[in-house]
């Protein structure tokens, strides 16, 4: 009997702390894909609020840099229009190289989406591309491949 008390007691006591990210100024909210580590917050926001991306990226592997935007995030509502996307306008240019992430090693990349007051409330979610270099031979590049994020717009 004493050990089914001290469990009892040692679950109250570990969810004490316990509260998941969701609706709250200073939540947050995550999500993972392969080497892709995204997260964003606040997970709720009023119109006209910012929210920040940080994207953790995990070795190995080879991305594009230079005269290309690495981070390309845009959002969308629940019906899938697109409201708001970066880079804008896209950069164009022929000068571009890569960098190389060995197996272990981290990059960060970070990103702001600064809502606009005129946004309906609900649910918004922001999507990503982190552009890798693709090997020779390889079919047409992917749109997405980071998580998807859902944000609350609040009224």
């Amino acid at each position: 009997m004493k050990r089914v008390w001290l469990v009892f007691v040692a679950l109250i006591v570990a969810g004490c702390g316990a509260q998941a990210a969701g609706p709250g100024p200073s939540g947050t909210v995550s999500g993972t894909n392969g080497p892709f580590q995204a997260q964003a917050a606040p997970a709720s926001v009023p119109a006209g609020g910012t929210v920040h991306l940080t994207l953790t990226v995990t070795g190995p592997i080879d991305y594009e840099i230079g005269c290309v935007q690495t981070l390309h995030i845009w959002a969308e509502d629940s019906q899938r229009a697109q409201v708001w996307e970066q880079p804008v306008p896209a950069i164009m240019c022929m000068a571009f190289g890569h960098k190389q992430l060995a197996a272990g090693e981290t990059a960060t990349f970070t990103a702001d989406w600064p809502t606009s007051s005129q946004l309906a409330p609900g649910t918004y979610t922001l999507h990503g591309l982190f552009r890798t270099v693709l090997p020779m031979g390889a079919g047409a590049r992917v749109r997405e491949n980071l998580p998807p994020l859902s944000i609350q717009i609040l009224g």
